[in-house]
Order: C-alpha cells, then structure tokens, then sequence
C-alpha cells in the first residue's frame, strides 16, 4: 500500500487586505476552519494569522485538488466571518 504525503503552506488574505478578523474570534474562526479541514479528511498541521491574513500548513488528501480546498475555506470563512460580527 502506497502513501501519498502533500504538505502545503497557505496564506490568504482579507479582501483589500482589511483588518477584519479580530483578535477574540480568531481561536473560534480557527476552530472553524479546522472543522471543515476535518471534513475534506485533509489534515491541519498549524493554524495562525493577524487581523487581515491566516497562515495554515496542511497535509492534503490526495482526493481534492488544492484549489477547491482554498475555495472551500475562504468561502466558509468569510460566510462565518459575516455571521459572527465583532461585538
């Protein structure tokens, strides 16, 4: 039985590089995003960022290409973003 290992580093941004992702959300939105990391049977090898940019290290599953699974967080992140408003 083979093993495929691809790890990958990825960073995206805020659109317009806007600091919105605050500081007491961020272990909630990181728990979020590991969730559905889970979910694509990938695996989260480190999470972090700043107020505008997160920083991941992923092991990838062989079974989703690299752009759907970028896709599929920034799009989940920004929609949890949107539903969790700073207070």
């Amino acid at each position: 039985m083979s093993k495929v290992s691809s790890i990958y580093h990825i960073v995206f941004n805020t659109k317009y590089r806007k600091p919105t992702i605050p500081i007491d959300k961020r272990r909630q939105l990181y728990a979020y995003i590991f969730g559905i990391v889970k979910n694509n049977r990938c695996r989260l090898l480190r999470i972090n960022g700043t107020d505008n940019h997160i920083h991941m290290l992923v092991n990838l599953s062989p079974t989703i290409a690299l752009s759907d699974f970028v896709a599929t967080i920034k799009r989940s992140s920004s929609i949890w973003l949107k539903e969790h408003p700073r207070l």
